[in-house]
């Protein structure tokens, strides 16, 4: 058998047929040439298998793993790194693609002492036009950031091969099981490395999975013992009217709790920036859409709650998130609890 490689490369596919080509030559494409590709198709139905083969048969570091079908990429991935005989593990799901030095720069950061790297990104369409790119702010770490929100996408990461397993592996269900590995990683004292270059070009379309997993967690933004008040709150919220207050307590919120992490030994810059984070902040908080996105109103034992829908895979992760929100979104509740307020206050319709 030939030596290991340094990076094992998993990419988990499900009948791409032809389109799986442009992942593939990506990583035939590295300017890093010591990896193994491992593309685990989970069952796939079309050419998809053949295609992978035809690859394989031009690059041997290509390597055809036949799965069950799963409906899930947590279980191929699995698989993949059951296989895998690299020191480092790298991903890249099938509708992804790499810039050539991406395994050059992950590997700058593992020389470096890095257990867990991620690196900045491009998200583009199906037509490949640029709909992002991440910013300062998607490259900042800290285990509360990582708590919060979900952060970096598989394709942007890799880590020392033996470390997923050991916090419990990629799991399927309800939620995004990235942000659920990652988590589970920090939770166990890991500590991401970041780079701010964009090295991964992430298909962002509404098509993928990431946009069709279920939510079924909650995050209580305020509490109504009427329907109808809950409705209304949650129309003064959509209307705009009360944006620019929200944005000021956003940026006042974010600059606090920036400032408060950055004092911890856990706090995380990109490689090579010192800068000061608050024009970053700003500016997010002008570029952003609604603040308050995916509203729902839902009953809760006899009250009914305005929620935001949490992409949290379980019910403890949307706990602490609640938890965690209530410490560093101060100004951002008080002025909703302020709007849920005025609206129980106001009179009752008068019906004729």
């Amino acid at each position: 058998m030939s030596p290991a490689p340094r990076f094992s490369v998993v990419c988990p596919t499900y009948n791409r047929s032809g389109a799986l080509v442009p992942t593939l030559d990506s990583v035939r494409a590295q300017s890093f040439p010591d990896w193994e590709l491992l593309v685990v198709s989970d069952g796939s139905t079309d050419d998809t298998d053949d295609v992978v083969r035809a690859a394989a048969a031009e690059d041997p570091r290509i390597r055809l793993v036949r799965a069950p079908r799963h409906g899930h990429p947590s279980g191929p991935r699995m698989i993949g790194l059951a296989g895998a005989r690299g020191e480092f593990a790298a991903y890249l799901d099938h509708d992804d693609t790499w810039r050539a030095d991406h395994l050059r720069v992950l590997l700058t950061a593992f020389e470096a002492g890095a257990d867990l790297v991620a690196t900045g990104c491009e998200r583009r369409d199906a037509a490949g036009a640029v709909t992002s790119r991440s910013d300062l702010l998607e490259v900042v770490w800290h285990p509360e950031i990582q708590l919060l929100g979900p952060v970096f996408e598989p394709s942007r990461v890799a880590h020392r091969r033996p470390l997923a397993e050991e916090a419990g592996g990629w799991r399927a269900g309800d939620g995004l099981e990235d942000w659920d590995l990652w988590l589970r990683m920090a939770d166990r004292g890991l500590r991401f490395t970041t780079v701010h270059e964009h090295t991964a070009f992430l298909l962002d379309d509404s098509g993928t999975r990431r946009h069709r997993t279920v939510r079924r967690h909650r995050l209580p933004l305020a509490v109504h013992d009427d329907p109808r008040r809950a409705r209304e709150t949650l129309l003064r919220l959509r209307s705009g009217a009360y944006d620019e207050e929200f944005r000021r307590a956003y940026v006042a919120d974010t600059v606090d709790w920036y400032a408060r992490m950055e004092r911890t030994p856990d706090f995380v810059r990109p490689t090579g920036h010192r800068g000061d984070l608050g024009p970053e902040i700003e500016a997010r908080a002008r570029r952003a859409g609604e603040l308050w996105p995916d509203l729902v109103v839902v009953p809760d034992r006899g009250r009914f709650l305005v929620a935001q829908l949490l992409w949290c895979p379980t019910a403890e992760h949307a706990r602490r998130v609640t938890e965690l929100s209530a410490r560093v979104q101060t100004r951002q509740l008080a002025l909703l609890a302020e709007i849920a307020e005025s609206t129980a206050r106001e009179p009752e319709p008068v019906t004729g």
